[in-house]
């Protein structure tokens, strides 16, 4: 009765193809007396390629966490210098630096699971959050810590999310503007004292700023390279061994569902905050809203999504050159859905192409010049993610993520 009110639930949002490929499951597993995909069953080639998935995935989380952290090292490094030389060349070197560390932090944006996921999630240490927190993020609360200068007390790596990380120091590196979006309530407005301050004075302290804050992202990365190293927690090997006497993944279906959930990333931020929402598809009013857009100041909205393509394809088909390696396409095709597999190889590339087709340099010019484009690249994310929501995780015997259930877009 419990396989059968499964099996209903996942069918009410599936396909006809979903629905023949779990049957055809189902009845395989029922004919060799083995346990069906999602069960957490040993020895078929099913079980074989989740543990090499798994495997392949922690690696690939561990490979991109090092080129972040050598990135995040970089901008520290560049900040520096633009601190102890504030000067043209100074400034453009470090702006080059934030490009490169946001350039691999996006990649890793899709690889939330252990120690980068909020704590309420298995084995989650809040990691991401705490170096790039977008959507939560807030200018205001910058600018009241450029007047109040709480970047140089102790307490600042502890203080909210909004005033520090990569956010932080996009803001602080590329906005050259004097004013100020605190409202009249604002201390800094009401009392006077943004206004008080020199052209002179902000900008020092935006660039003793941006320093305390690319300080505080470096060490962050640290302590997610040492999270997932062998030779210190070693999250790798908690994900590659999930299973029995595992406290963190006590199956391995837990484990692939924290990998499938990352996928997610995809879905609520690629699809429907970065694209979706600018393109008044929904939370806005207006013909377009450019002002929801990632990346307000150093306008990398379309690199962002980019490198967020790249990292989901790493775990949808593999972290090895030209994206080679073991993904959710070799489980699939483990557990007789290669149709699937294939779609999923085909929809990718679709959506990576409709990015590139985009000519201008960023969204924002996108939106204004070429909707269609834009709308065409939401369209073909559209075409990876329902693979994802709807025909993976039914194939799969996946739970979607409680902030997806129920979306029907």
């Amino acid at each position: 009765m419990e396989e059968t009110r499964r099996f209903r639930k996942k069918f009410q949002g599936g396909t006809v193809f979903a629905l023949l490929a779990t049957l055809l499951s189902l009845s395989a597993c029922k004919e060799e007396n083995k346990p069906a995909p999602g069960d957490g069953g040993t020895g078929g080639e099913g079980d074989n390629t989740r543990g090499a998935l798994l495997t392949a995935a922690g690696s690939c989380v561990l490979t991109s966490a090092q080129d972040f952290q050598r990135a995040a090292a970089g901008l520290e490094s560049a900040l520096a210098a633009f601190v102890a030389s504030p000067e043209a060349g100074t400034r453009q070197a470090a702006r080059e630096a934030f490009h490169a560390a946001m350039d691999s932090w996006q990649v890793s944006e899709v690889f939330q699971l252990g120690p980068a996921a909020p704590r309420s999630v298995a084995g989650g240490a809040e990691l991401r959050d705490n170096i790039y927190s977008w959507p939560l993020v807030s200018r205001c609360a910058v600018e009241e810590q450029i007047v109040s200068k709480s970047y140089e007390t102790s307490g600042f790596p502890s203080s909210l999310v909004s005033r520090r990380g990569l956010y932080a120091v996009e803001y602080l590196l590329f906005y050259e503007g004097a004013d100020t979006v605190c409202p009249s309530t604002s201390p800094i407005v009401s009392g006077g004292t943004w206004a008080a301050l020199s052209t002179q004075e902000r900008e020092s302290r935006k660039r003793a700023y941006a320093l305390v804050a690319a300080a505080d992202v470096r060490r962050r990365a640290d302590l997610l390279v040492e999270a997932w190293a062998a030779d210190k927690g070693n999250f790798l090997r908690t994900l590659e061994t999930a299973g029995t006497g595992n406290a963190v993944y006590p199956t391995s279906q837990g484990a692939l569902n924290a990998l499938s959930d990352a996928l997610f990333y995809v879905e609520r931020e690629v699809k429907d905050m970065k694209l979706a929402r600018p393109l008044a598809l929904r939370d806005c009013d207006s013909n377009t809203c450019p002002e929801l857009l990632e990346s307000q100041f150093a306008g990398r909205s379309k690199a962002n999504v980019r490198a967020n393509l790249v990292g989901f394809r790493r775990l949808a088909e593999g972290c090895g050159p030209d994206f080679s390696g073991t993904g959710f396409d070799d489980l699939l095709i483990s557990v007789g859905s290669e149709p699937l597999a294939v779609s999923l190889r085909q929809r990718i590339p679709e959506a990576q192409a409709a990015l590139e087709a985009l000519e201008e340099p960023d969204l924002r010019e996108a939106l204004a010049q070429d909707k269609a484009s834009v709308r065409a690249l939401y369209d073909a994310v559209k075409g990876v993610t329902d693979l994802l929501k709807v025909d993976i995780v039914t194939v799969l015997d996946l739970e979607l993520p409680s902030s997806v259930e129920g979306d029907n877009d």
